[in-house]
């Protein structure tokens, strides 16, 4: 896993961030506003990670933070597309790779990793 975690950091490289920056923009596009704890569940990072990333985002003017109560919602900035549409080219890109480098055993293995991933998360 370690292997494919570099291999990520380098085709996300263009974004100037590591690739969970990058995730953490494309599930905005995809729904937003979500909040904090929203965006941990879905991606499965701990709360406080995504917090601290949701800042370094927010820096970088490419989210905004509105707290609600205790809660923080996150919703993107006006300035986000140029940063999705590279981190989107990226995701493309890193898909096309793992398919040229894992071939056929691409589809059960990654099934796999997310059945067994729910189950320690269902325990956790």
């Amino acid at each position: 896993m370690r292997t494919i975690e570099r291999l990520a950091d380098q085709v996300f490289a263009p974004t100037g961030m590591k690739p969970a920056y990058a995730y953490i923009m494309m599930t905005l596009e995809d729904r937003h506003p979500l909040t904090i704890m929203e965006i941990a569940h879905q991606l499965g990072y701990e709360r406080s990670s995504i917090s601290r990333m949701v800042r370094a985002l927010a820096k970088r003017q490419l989210v905004q933070l509105t707290s609600r109560g205790r809660e923080t919602l996150v919703e993107l900035a006006a300035g986000s597309s140029e940063f999705l549409t590279t981190a989107n080219e990226c995701l493309e890109q890193f898909g096309r790779l793992t398919d040229q480098y894992l071939g056929e055993t691409k589809a059960p293995m990654t099934e796999l990793l997310e059945l067994n991933n729910q189950k320690v998360r269902s325990r956790l």
